[in-house]
């Protein structure tokens, strides 16, 4: 299995995930957020967030980001993946990336509350952490 598939695989089992991109005072600026309800790849990953959220500020301002997620069940396992985020704004995907659970957190309790942000990143590169071990591959 390669590295990439192993990072695949941990994407798809676990449910926490940091978001880092670089905030204008150069300071980094970090958010835990909900995964999408579709993981098909990590070459394209969809998260969910608010439009007013500081993150999406600063990502309108610099694309650069990083995803990092875990597990620590037996052993630590990880994923840093170094990438660009971008702010969709096409309702189709919006619809498709909703959750009902989202409902208590948008006055519109919909897909088309203008505050319902989805991002797409897309990474360039990662460093897959197991057993003690690093390695770092391209996507």
């Amino acid at each position: 299995m390669t590295t990439k598939q192993k990072a695949e695989k941990l994407y798809k089992k676990v449910n926490t995930f940091i978001l880092s991109c670089a905030g204008t005072d150069g300071y980094p600026v970090s958010k835990a957020v909900v995964p999408g309800k579709h993981r098909e790849s990590i070459s394209e990953m969809y998260f969910c967030t608010n439009t007013s959220s500081n993150f999406t500020a600063e990502i309108s301002k610099n694309p650069k980001a990083s995803v990092y997620f875990y597990t620590r069940r037996l052993i630590w396992k990880g994923c840093m993946l170094k990438g660009k985020m971008e702010i969709i704004s096409d309702l189709t995907i919006k619809e498709k990336y909703w959750q009902n659970k989202f409902k208590d957190a948008y006055p519109q309790k919909s897909y088309t509350d203008p505050d319902f942000c989805v991002l797409k990143f897309t990474p360039e590169s990662g460093r897959f952490y197991s057993w003690y071990k690093l390695d770092d591959f391209k996507i």
